[in-house]
C-alpha cells in the first residue's frame, strides 16, 4: 500500500541568504516505508503579482470628454431658458395691458397697472367710485391677478410721463374709459443682461414688445 511523505516547497534564496518557505505542503507517494530517504526540494510556483486596482489614462480621458460635452449641450440651453423665461414675462405684460386697454372702455372705469420696482411684481387695481373718497383697490378678476417676476427677470426702469425714468419705488400706468393710456415704457431685464422693452402708447392701448433697449422715440 503506497504512504506519502511531507515534502516542503522552498522559496528562491533572497538576498539576504534565506530561503523562504510555503505553508502549504506537497505530498509524494512512495512504495514503502524503505523509501524514506531525503529528497531533493520542491520548487514551487512564483505567486502572481496583485496590481492595485486604479484607473487608466484611456477612462479618465473618456470621463472627462463625457463630462466636457454634457457641459457644451447643457449650458446653451440653460441659458435659452432663461431667454425663454424674459420674452415671456415681456408677451404677458403686453398681453394684459391690451385687456385692461378694452375693459376700461366697456366698463366705463378707470384701471392701473402697479408696478412694484422693489418687489418685482405688479397688479392690477380698480378705481372705486362708489366710496366717498374715491380710492384704488386690487381687482379680484382671475386676468387681474398679481404677478411675480421670475427669478432670472427684473424690471430695469420704467418711465412715465409725470415722474420720468424710475429704477426702484412704485409705478403706475393707468387707463382710462375714454380710451386714453398713461404712456409707458418698461424695461426688462434677464441675468444675462438681455433686454425686452415694453412700450404702451397713449391712444391705442396695444402694447407693443421690442428685443433690446428701446425708447419711445426710437
Amino acid at each position: 500500500m503506497p504512504t506519502w511523505i511531507a515534502a516542503t516547497c522552498e522559496r528562491p534564496k533572497t538576498e539576504d541568504g534565506r530561503r523562504g518557505t510555503e505553508d502549504e505542503s506537497k505530498r509524494r507517494p512512495v512504495s514503502s516505508l524503505s523509501s524514506l530517504v531525503s529528497l531533493p526540494p520542491v520548487s514551487c510556483p512564483p505567486s502572481p503579482v496583485v496590481h492595485p486596482k486604479g484607473f487608466t489614462l484611456l477612462e479618465l480621458s473618456l470621463v472627462l470628454f463625457i463630462i466636457g460635452l454634457l457641459v457644451t449641450v447643457l449650458v446653451p440651453r440653460l441659458g435659452g431658458l432663461e431667454s425663454a423665461r424674459l420674452d415671456a414675462s415681456a408677451k404677458r405684460l403686453a398681453a394684459l395691458v391690451r385687456y385692461l386697454s378694452g375693459e376700461a372702455a366697456f366698463r366705463g372705469q378707470t384701471y392701473r397697472i402697479h408696478y412694484d420696482l422693489d418687489q418685482q411684481r405688479y397688479g392690477v387695481q380698480i378705481l372705486t367710485p362708489s366710496q366717498a373718497t374715491k380710492t384704488f383697490v386690487a381687482d379680484d378678476s382671475p386676468l387681474s391677478q398679481s404677478v411675480q417676476l421670475p427669478p432670472n427677470v427684473t424690471f430695469a426702469d420704467i418711465r412715465v410721463p409725470s415722474i420720468g425714468r424710475v429704477s426702484a419705488g412704485q409705478v403706475f400706468t393707468h387707463f382710462y374709459p375714454q380710451g386714453y393710456t398713461d404712456p409707458t415704457v418698461i424695461h426688462l431685464r434677464d441675468q444675462q443682461s438681455r433686454t425686452m422693452t415694453v412700450i404702451i402708447p397713449p391712444i391705442t392701448g396695444e402694447a407693443a414688445v421690442y428685443e433690446g433697449y428701446v425708447d419711445a422715440h426710437n
